[in-house]
C-alpha cells in the first residue's frame, strides 16, 4: 500500500495535463435504434432494449368493460390500442389480480381485442426507483394500521430489528402529504413483497439502495420533476418521505427513451409468482452480430443512446471520426477483440449471470487536457465555458468529465470552487470511468467515486459516509488518484474494453464466469476486478484529508465534476499548480 507521503510526493511528477496518447476523437453514440422482433425459446414475443415500443395515445376507457378507468388505481395500458384496462378485467390475470399492487402498471400487456383473444401479460424489469415509488404509492393509498401499544407486535414482526426506528408513518406535517419512514415503512414493505418485484436474492446493502433511490429522485435533486418529498428537508424529520404527487402512477415519470428501454423479464405462474424468461438472462439484451472471426466472443450490445442533446465539439487531434465509423453499415459487424486472460477474467461472455453493462473506453485525444464537451463525457445540460475549464450546471445533478483519463500511475488535479449561480448549490468532485452515469451525481454508480461539498460526504455506488471537511467558494480541492502497475491480465482486460474505429459506439455486457463470484457475495457486487493498492486521496487548501477510497475497481479514470443547482468550479488539470 502506498503511503500518504509517497502519494503526495508522486503527485509532483504525474500530471493529467501530460496525458497525450492517441489521435482519435471521441465517438458519438448512435442516434437511433432499429426495431427488431425477437422471440423467446417458448415462442413468446419479447421486448428487449433494442425494440421500440409503439407510441400509442392512452385512453382512459377499459376495452373489456367499456367503462371509464381514469379513477382506478389498478389499471394497465394496452401497448397496441392504448386502452387503460382494469386489472380485474384481464382474464389471464384473474387468479392473481388481488396480488397486483396499486399504481403498478409495469407490464407488457396487449388486450384481448388486439390479440384475437390471446392476451399477453408479462412483467417488465423494475429498477429501485420503480420499486420504491410503487411502495410509497401503496403505503399512501392503503396506509398500515398500527395497533395501540403494539410495540411487542412490531418486535415480533421484526425480531432482528432490521426495520426498527423511532419514527414511522403515516405522518402528516402540514403540506397535505403523508410521510413514511424509509426503513420502518418503505424497506419493510419491500422486504415483505420482495418476490413480487424480483426473483433475485437480497444483497447486504439493499436498504441503502432503496434509500438512495429516494434521495436521488427527490425534489431537492430534481427540482423540476422530483418524485419524492423529503421530511428532513422540509420539517427536519429524519428519514421521512412522501410522494410529491400521490395520484401520479410511477410509470408516468418515465421519459420516452425510458419507455422504449423497458425490458420484459418475467412471465407469471397461475398463482402470480414470477417466472424468469429463459431468453432474457443477461439483462434481456440480444446478441450483437459478429463477424466469423470474432464469433464466439459473446459480445452483447444495446443501441441505447449515450446522452441526449447535440453532438459535442470535436477534440483537438487528427483522425476524427466520419459518419461511416459509427453508422449502420459499419456497425453491422464487430471488429476482432481479445477475450481476456487469466482463466476468464474480464471476458465478454454471453452466458454469465454475473455481468454489468458498460460503455467502451476510448483513447485520449491529442492536445492538453480540458473538460470535454463530447457526448461520451458530459451531459448536454452541463455548461462548459470557453476556457474549457470553468464548468457548472443549472438544475439537478449532472456530470462532466475531463478529456483525458488514466489507467495506471499517480495523477493529480485541482478544483477551485467559484461563487455559485444559485445559493442552494452543491457539488460532487471525483474520478469516474467512461461508464459513469452523466445524468446523475458522480459516485452514483460503481464506476465513479466522489466527495460532496456540503455536508462533506464521500460517495460510491450511491452509498455515502462522512469524510473530510465541507468546502465552498474560495476553497481549492486537490484530488490524487493512485493506480498501481497492471499485470498482463489487467492490461488485456482494459484493452478488450476499448472502442475501435469502424465500430458503432454502444453499450456491451461485461461478464465474468459465475464461478468467479465470491462465495456469499452481495448480489449487487459488480464483476469488475479490484485493484489492490489503489487509492483516492483528497486535499483541501493544501491539507491532506487522508484516503477517501481504496481498492478501486479496474478501469480508466477521468477527473469528474458534478454540479447541482448552479455549483460552479474552475478545474486545473496541470501541469502548473
Amino acid at each position: 500500500m502506498t503511503t500518504q507521503d509517497d502519494l503526495a510526493a508522486s503527485a509532483a511528477g504525474f500530471r493529467p495535463g501530460n496525458l497525450v496518447k492517441a489521435s482519435v476523437t471521441s465517438p458519438r453514440p448512435e442516434n437511433g435504434s432499429v426495431a427488431v422482433d425477437n422471440s423467446s425459446e417458448a415462442g413468446e414475443e419479447v421486448v428487449s432494449k433494442d425494440r421500440l415500443l409503439p407510441k400509442v395515445k392512452q385512453v382512459s376507457k377499459c376495452s373489456y368493460c367499456e367503462s371509464n378507468s381514469a379513477e382506478s388505481l389498478k389499471t394497465v395500458p394496452c401497448l397496441s390500442c392504448g386502452s387503460r384496462c382494469h386489472i380485474d378485467c384481464i382474464a389471464c390475470a384473474a387468479k392473481f389480480k388481488d396480488k397486483i399492487l396499486l399504481g403498478d402498471d409495469f407490464f407488457h400487456f396487449k388486450c384481448f381485442k388486439c390479440t384475437d383473444g390471446q392476451e399477453r401479460f408479462k412483467r417488465y424489469h423494475l429498477s429501485w426507483v420503480d420499486v420504491v415509488h410503487i411502495t410509497l404509492f401503496n403505503l399512501t393509498h392503503n396506509p398500515p394500521v398500527r395497533p395501540n401499544g403494539g410495540a411487542n407486535r412490531i418486535k415480533a414482526d421484526d425480531p432482528a430489528g432490521q426495520f426498527s426506528s423511532n419514527e414511522h408513518g403515516p405522518q402528516e406535517y402540514g403540506d397535505s402529504r403523508i410521510y413514511f419512514h424509509y426503513k420502518a415503512d418503505v424497506a419493510k414493505f419491500i422486504d415483505q413483497h420482495w418476490s413480487y418485484f424480483w426473483t433475485k436474492a437480497r444483497g447486504e446493502t439493499w436498504i441503502n439502495s432503496a434509500s438512495s433511490a429516494l434521495s436521488t429522485n427527490s425534489t431537492e435533486n430534481v427540482p423540476e420533476d422530483g418524485r419524492f418529498e423529503s421530511g428532513k428537508a422540509k420539517y427536519n424529520k429524519n428519514g421521512m418521505w412522501a410522494l410529491t404527487d400521490d395520484l401520479r402512477f410511477p410509470s408516468s415519470y418515465d421519459s420516452a427513451q425510458q419507455q422504449k428501454g423497458r425490458t420484459v423479464m418475467y412471465s407469471f405462474a397461475e398463482d402470480g409468482s414470477l417466472i424468469e424468461l429463459p431468453s432474457q438472462s443477461g439483462n434481456g439484451r440480444r446478441k450483437r452480430k459478429t463477424d466469423p472471426v470474432s464469433k464466439g466472443s459473446g459480445v452483447r450490445a444495446t443501441k441505447k443512446q449515450r446522452a441526449s442533446g447535440t453532438p459535442g465539439t470535436p477534440l483537438e487531434g487528427s483522425g476524427a471520426l466520419t459518419a461511416g465509423d459509427y453508422g449502420a453499415a459499419a456497425g453491422s459487424a464487430a471488429s476482432k477483440r481479445g477475450s481476456g486472460g487469466g482463466g476468464g477474467r474480464g471476458k465478454r461472455e454471453a452466458k454469465s449471470s454475473w455481468s454489468i453493462s458498460m460503455w467502451p473506453d476510448i483513447d485520449n485525444p491529442q492536445g492538453p487536457a480540458h473538460m470535454s464537451r463530447e457526448e461520451t463525457h458530459a451531459a448536454a445540460q452541463f455548461v462548459i465555458e470557453s476556457d474549457r475549464l470553468t464548468v457548472w450546471n443549472d438544475k439537478g445533478y449532472r456530470m462532466a468529465k475531463a478529456s483525458h483519463g488514466a489507467e495506471t500511475g499517480a495523477w493529480y488535479f485541482e478544483v477551485t470552487v467559484l461563487q455559485p449561480v444559485r445559493p442552494e448549490y452543491n457539488l460532487r468532485i471525483g474520478w469516474s470511468q467512461i461508464s459513469g452515469e452523466l445524468h446523475a451525481p458522480c459516485g452514483y454508480d460503481v464506476f465513479s467515486y466522489s466527495v460532496r461539498a456540503k455536508p462533506s460526504t464521500r460517495f460510491h455506488a450511491a452509498i455515502g459516509s462522512p469524510y473530510g471537511e465541507e468546502y465552498g467558494p474560495g476553497d481549492t480541492i486537490g484530488l490524487l488518484i493512485y493506480l498501481p502497475q497492471l499485470d498482463s491480465d489487467e492490461k488485456q482486460d482494459l484493452a478488450d474494453r476499448k472502442w475501435q474505429p469502424g465500430e458503432r459506439y454502444r453499450q456491451f455486457t461485461y461478464s465474468r464466469p459465475e464461478s468467479q463470484r465470491p462465495y456469499n457475495a452481495d448480489s449487487e457486487l459488480p464483476p469488475l476486478p479490484v485493484l489492490s493498492g489503489s487509492e483516492l486521496v483528497y486535499f483541501k487548501n493544501g491539507k491532506c484529508l487522508g484516503p477517501a477510497f481504496q481498492k478501486l475497481y479496474l478501469g480508466k479514470y477521468y477527473p469528474a465534476i458534478s454540479s447541482y443547482m448552479g455549483g460552479k468550479v474552475k478545474v486545473n488539470l496541470g501541469p502548473d499548480f
